[in-house]
């Protein structure tokens, strides 16, 4: 028996110095740990105690194991990971900007220009900066011309081409990425809730693993891949959102300059971003009514000095909101859109993430709400789920009372809080193994949303349809378009010594000869009503068709 016992514990003294020789971790160590686990980790452990039976049963191997353990380093008490939590968040960040930068600025020129980037070409290429800020509100009243301008100076840089144009978008898709990393660290930050668990490593790794479920997905990606606005709508949201959490958390002048600043230029880039800041306002009301209205309360008056500078933004902005909403109403601008169904808001998610990819990040998201609220994160999972739900239900409201604005890309900033519960929902899994492979899945299924989509082709062949309809013209004869701001796009592509073979739709093109019908945003009766008047088909092409009269 004692010859047994002996060669038990030589062994066991063995693998302890390999494991020292190699640097490697003592079993059952943890890389991705939650603060309770650590502890169970730190408290000793069963492993750790020995038993006054075993004490009695192993007395004769006292003096050898004694004289083995004296050998041994001291350091061996406290096994460390083969990667601290810093370096793994700092490392779920770098994948999440390469591979995300990759997705964004992969092959920019592959699709054809829309009628919506032909409008904000249109203004953006302007000679001067005045002259842009004059055809803005024109071609793009949903906005002010911060994106415009900005776009007419990156222009002037890099060359018109639909690549470079688009490549401002995927820069600040790019940026965005990081912005989830800060907004995920500012939500979840130590010190905004007394009794919330996480420490600042725990935040670290979560923004890490929403950062890179954001990078990853769909939705994210193909905005960023159109020479739009609104990828700049949702890093300025991100940036603002990450800025009003840190002022309500600690106030500050500079923190609520930099709220009323980044406010204004979310809205300025287009005004469906004003749906955040209403969020932000229905939190502040939480915020204040739980502090029982005290003035002596700090984080009451915290509030009240950022709802002060959210108002102050908002009747700067109000009379511009006005005129857009008139402007879409009337119907001049966007075409024809459909009032949406009672459950778009949740359909909006599965539709954008994906029929496969959306059950397993919304388990995710449900289980990190779960986990998260039984051990005190309320605050942080409270105002992620307000931010998460509210702005596609107002949509919803405002598409019945004033006109249709259910549009996925108005909501845009609606999924960085649903991607941050699904990087909650991976860190609260047991197991380092179960949260790898959850990781794994959740960007493979998304990934797969990407490959899926790629397969089909989403533009409109306006190109082709231009080279037909000026094939078929006569000498003298013209071409229009509709819907009528898809001029733009006639005239990108047209010869400059032909832009006068091309005139927009309306009293100016009842003489013109060939009309271009792209089938998106039309009303179901107008594509009839044009047919009678252009009767004979010149092409059909992807997305649009050419007719004659």
């Amino acid at each position: 028996r004692t010859n047994c016992a002996l060669d038990s514990q030589g062994q066991a003294l063995l693998g302890a110095r390999l494991r020292h020789f190699f640097r490697a971790p003592a079993p059952r160590t943890r890389r991705l740990q939650s603060t309770h686990q650590r502890a169970n980790d730190h408290s000793g452990g069963s492993d750790g105690r020995l038993s006054s039976g075993a004490t009695a049963k192993e007395g004769s191997l006292t003096a050898a194991s004694k004289a083995d353990e004296r050998d041994q380093p001291r350091d061996q008490t406290t096994p460390r990971p083969i990667v601290s939590a810093r370096a793994l968040s700092l490392i779920l960040l770098v994948v999440a900007l390469a591979a995300g930068g990759a997705l964004r600025f992969y092959n920019l020129g592959a699709l054809e220009m829309s009628p919506d980037e032909g409008a904000s070409w249109a203004a953006a290429s302007a000679p001067t900066a005045a002259e842009v800020i004059g055809r803005q509100p024109a071609l793009n009243p949903g906005e002010l011309p911060m994106h415009d301008l900005m776009l007419h100076g990156w222009i002037a840089l890099f060359g018109s081409s639909l690549a470079a144009m688009r490549a401002m978008s995927a820069a600040l898709g790019v940026v965005s990425i990081l912005l989830v990393y800060l907004v995920s660290c500012e939500l979840f930050a130590p010190g905004s809730e007394r009794e919330s668990a996480l420490t600042i490593d725990d935040v670290r790794i979560i923004a890490g693993l929403g950062a890179l479920v954001f990078a990853v997905n769909l939705v994210t990606i193909k905005y960023s891949r159109e020479a739009r606005m609104y990828p700049l709508m949702l890093a300025a949201i991100l940036a603002q959102v990450a800025m009003f959490l840190r002022a309500l958390r600690g106030g500050g002048l500079v923190n609520y300059a930099a709220v009323v600043v980044l406010t204004a230029i979310a809205i300025a880039s287009n005004f469906a971003a004003l749906l955040v800041p209403a969020t932000e306002g229905l939190w502040l009301l939480n915020v204040v009514a739980r502090a029982r209205w005290r003035p002596d309360n700090a984080k009451a008056r915290r509030g009240w000095a950022i709802a002060i500078a959210l108002a102050v933004v908002g009747l700067i902005l109000v009379p511009k909101l006005f005129s857009s909403l008139h402007a879409a109403s009337a119907g001049s601008v966007g075409g024809w859109r459909k009032p949406p169904a009672l459950y778009a808001p949740f359909a909006l998610f599965n539709k954008a993430t994906g029929s496969f990819a959306f059950p397993i990040l919304a388990a995710l998201a449900i289980w990190g709400v779960v986990r998260g609220w039984r051990r005190g994160g309320r605050e942080a999972i409270a105002f992620a789920l307000l931010w998460m739900w509210a702005p596609p239900v107002v949509m919803v409201a405002a598409s019945y009372t004033i006109a249709p604005v259910f549009v996925e890309r108005y909501a845009l900033s609606c999924f960085v809080p649903f991607f941050i519960l699904v990087a909650l929902g991976i860190f609260e899994l047991p197991g380092d193994l179960v949260r790898v492979g959850a990781l794994v899945l959740a960007v493979a299924f998304s990934v797969g949303h990407i490959v899926s989509y790629d397969r089909k082709p989403h533009d409109a062949q306006y190109r082709e349809a231009i080279a037909a309809a000026s094939s078929a013209l006569k000498p003298g004869e013209v071409m229009t378009v509709v819907p009528s701001y898809a001029i733009e796009v006639i005239r990108y592509y047209l010869p400059a010594d032909q832009l006068d073979r091309a005139v927009r739709y309306g009293a100016s093109a009842s003489a013109a000869a060939v009309l271009i019908i792209g089938d998106q945003n039309l009303a179901p009766d107008a594509a009839r009503s044009y047919r009678k008047e252009y009767p004979d088909v010149v092409a059909r092409l992807r997305g649009v068709t050419v007719l004659r009269r």
